[in-house]
């Protein structure tokens, strides 16, 4: 949300790291409300990288209490996950069932008894809802190529680990992988082996919930509303070039062939969180790319990458913040924000009514929960 603005000076001092983005002191931030600035992958992960997301320089409980007991580490499933994605590790899916609605491909099948297997190319998350799931390229997929037939394995599968609701799917029970030294390690000097197996009871650490209230949270949701912002640019520039009479070179847009599915479909209605930064609008401009083939591929390109690579990046660690704030916010304040709280509003010729708080003259935090409707697999249970 852009443009709103908030007279009066918030009265009560807060964090300076805070305070330097929501006054756009912070050079990331001033980066990112410049238009001629472009948003390079580089730039994201350093933004990404303000967030502490990962296993590394964590002391999480062990598995077993002083007395032997079992109690489970407070190690976050999501937290251990990542560098295991970032580093391609190959994992195995012994069983798996979907939540979704399975669609595949009338080209592709799947071999074997229910397994999957494949190396891990990255965690997704729902902007709409609190599912998360693990990318792999999932050797168990076949797939024949229509013009010469000749068959080829894998194919990029998105498997949920963490339910529309928030919480465990159910589909899932285990995740096979032989861990590097380095991962051993840390399970092996923190107690969190049991026999050759890791338990999780959280998907994001309970005490996350306070991150929504931290500058690298604050700056992600800028970086997204960037990256949103200049995708929409280039996708209009590569309608101005197609309109021109301008086309892709073949190969270059992958058409998607027919879907099949057999599995019923039901919707169910499911609780989530809506959380929103109002802000200044970006200033300055986007560059125009030129009037050529050339200009159309990169501005197809760069739209592409904004999408579907940079954007689902920054999204996995705000999500995941916001999922630790609807299971364990209960409406809190982090004790940095000053005696800060939440306080009704809704916005100018708007009806829905929000918990905002104002942070700066020109910048707000608000969120909602809310209902929506979602199509899942019936019977799945």
């Amino acid at each position: 949300m852009y443009g709103l603005k908030f007279r009066g000076r918030p009265p009560i001092r807060f964090a300076e790291s805070v305070q330097d983005v929501v006054h756009f002191k912070n050079p990331y931030t001033q980066a990112i409300a410049d238009r001629s600035v472009p948003m390079t992958e580089e730039f994201v992960d350093a933004v990404i990288a303000q967030s502490i997301f990962g296993w590394e320089g964590r002391h999480p409980a062990p598995v077993l209490d002083e007395d032997g007991n079992f109690q489970g580490t407070d190690l976050d499933l999501l937290s251990f996950l990542v560098p295991i994605a970032e580093r391609g590790a190959v994992i195995e899916l012994p069983s798996y069932r979907s939540r979704r609605v399975s669609v595949a491909k009338a080209n592709e099948r799947h071999i074997g008894e229910g397994n999957r297997f494949g190396a891990v190319t990255g965690l997704t998350s729902n902007q709409d809802v609190f599912s998360f799931s693990i990318r792999i390229w999932d050797n168990t997929v076949v797939v024949r190529d229509p013009e010469t037939e000749r068959e080829s394995v894998g194919a990029f599968r998105n498997f949920m680990l963490v339910d529309v609701t928030g919480k465990w799917h159910d589909g899932w029970d285990r995740i096979v992988w032989d861990p590097i030294a380095k991962e051993n390690d840390f399970l092996t000097k923190n107690g969190l082996w049991t026999g050759n197996t890791v338990y999780f009871k959280n998907a994001v650490h309970p005490n996350r919930w306070q991150s929504v209230f931290g500058a690298p949270y604050l700056l992600l949701k800028m970086l997204i509303e960037r990256l949103r912002e200049e995708s929409s640019f280039y996708r209009q520039e590569v309608t101005r070039l197609e309109a021109h009479g301008l086309e892709l070179p073949e190969g270059e847009k992958k058409e998607s062939g027919p879907t099949v599915s057999s599995v019923e479909q039901q919707k169910i209605k499911v609780e989530t969180l809506e959380a929103l930064i109002d802000m200044p609008v970006f200033n300055g401009t986007y560059r125009s790319v030129p009037n050529t083939e050339e200009g159309l591929v990169q501005a197809y390109r760069h739209q592409k990458k904004l999408t579907w690579t940079l954007k689902p990046k920054a999204q996995l660690v705000v999500r995941a913040d916001e999922l630790a704030y609807f299971l364990y916010g209960k409406d809190r304040v982090a004790s940095w924000m000053s005696e800060r709280g939440w306080k009704t509003f809704t916005p100018p010729r708007g009806r829905t009514v929000w918990k905002q708080m104002v942070l700066s003259n020109d910048v707000a935090y608000r969120f909602r929960r809310k209902i929506v409707t979602e199509t899942v697999a019936t019977n799945f249970s």
